[in-house]
Order: C-alpha cells, then sequence, then structure tokens
C-alpha cells in the first residue's frame, strides 16, 4: 500500500510540476522544485465544481476582444467567489465548492460575452487541490481527472452555449433570475489564492444537461 502512496504522490507532483511550468513564471517553479518550497506542497481531496470556459476570438480581433473578455471574467468571478486557475489560448478555469454558484457565474459570463462565442463546461466531483508556497503565500490548483474532463465539456458544446454534467445539476438551478445572485463566498481559507494572481433570468436557451 505504501509503494502505491508513493506512486500517486509521485504523479501528483508530476502534474503539478507541469503545470506550473506551463502556466506560472519560471522563478515559481524553481523555488517549488529546486527549493525550499518543495516541502512545503501538500495534497487534498475535495468535492468542487469547475467551469471550463473557452472563448473563440474572432480572427484579427484578439487584442482589445481578448482583454475585455478576461476582465469580465475578473469582474464575474469575484462576483461569484470562484477560484480563477487561467489556462491558455483564451481558456479560462474556475473552482467552486458549491455548484450553484458555479452555474450562476458561467451564465453571468455567457450573458456578458461581447464580440466572442464562448463555450462552456461544468463539471462536479472529486478533485485534487494541491497546495504549495510561492513568493511568501500560500497557493492552490486542482489537479486529476476533473479539469480534463470540464475541458472536454465544454468541447462538446456549442458556440454561445453552455454544457452540464448530470452531477452539476439540481432541479431549479437553471431557473434563476440576475436578480437572485447572492454574494456568497464558498468555503476556501483566506490564506489561499488562486493562480491568477501569479499569472495573469428564468430559462436559458443555451444550457444543455448532458449525461
Amino acid at each position: 500500500m505504501g509503494d502505491r502512496f508513493d506512486r500517486d504522490e509521485a504523479m501528483l507532483l508530476e502534474a503539478l510540476s507541469d503545470k506550473v511550468l506551463h502556466q506560472l513564471p519560471p522563478a515559481v517553479w524553481k523555488e517549488l522544485f529546486l527549493g525550499e518550497g518543495h516541502a512545503s506542497i501538500h495534497f487534498e481531496d475535495r468535492e468542487l465544481t469547475l467551469v471550463h470556459a473557452d472563448a473563440a476570438v474572432p480572427t484579427g480581433q484578439a487584442g482589445s476582444v481578448t482583454e475585455h473578455f478576461y476582465q469580465e471574467l475578473q469582474r464575474i468571478n469575484t462576483r461569484h467567489g470562484g477560484r480563477l486557475d487561467p489556462y491558455v489560448n483564451a481558456a479560462a478555469l474556475v473552482t467552486f465548492e458549491e455548484p450553484g454558484l458555479a452555474v450562476r457565474m458561467a451564465m453571468e459570463l455567457q450573458q456578458a460575452a461581447i464580440g466572442i462565442a464562448l463555450r462552456i463546461g461544468i463539471v462536479s466531483g472529486l478533485c485534487t487541490l494541491a497546495f504549495f508556497r510561492a513568493q511568501g503565500r500560500l497557493w492552490c490548483t486542482p489537479l486529476g481527472r476533473q479539469p480534463a474532463r470540464a475541458a472536454e465539456i465544454a468541447a462538446s458544446a456549442a458556440p454561445g452555449g453552455i454544457v452540464i454534467s448530470p452531477e452539476s445539476f439540481a432541479p431549479g438551478e437553471i431557473h434563476v433570475r440576475q436578480r437572485d445572485f447572492v454574494e456568497t463566498r464558498p468555503g476556501f481559507l483566506d490564506s489561499e489564492h488562486d493562480l491568477s494572481s501569479l499569472a495573469l433570468d428564468a430559462e436559458y436557451e443555451g444550457i444543455d444537461i448532458r449525461c
């Protein structure tokens, strides 16, 4: 059993190394894997809901349109209390502990998209969070199957659509109005920061509940 746990942790460390290397400044990777930061790394399993958004930017309009998308993403994410874990190439991943907040955030982001066609996927399930200290602060990011699954679900959506996995959907979740949005924060600790700080009504037609 001990060998299995060692292998599991080695795989998680490899996944974290790859993610940090591709998403964060090189100095962060060096601090974590070549310096004292390695001792701070630990992993924790939590039931989470992930929102993956892909933005299709029209040719020749990448500058201002992309900048507006990320401004709206930051604003709406802050409003709903998610943890933003930015990817590259006009994609984003947001982590929630409450599925209802994830659905509301996705709906508002889709409605705010101007000049781009968003494909959004929402999944829920057991997810591994990697915690580590870098630049004097505690950070965390999701690893494992769920982030990749969220990207796959998003890719299956029509342009301008949202696909929600069945486990993320509860009766009544879709039938929310803008005025019903509440300033509720998830159960993350104040000392935990999303990676973006280191890097950069009623029925909604575009929502599809997939099996």
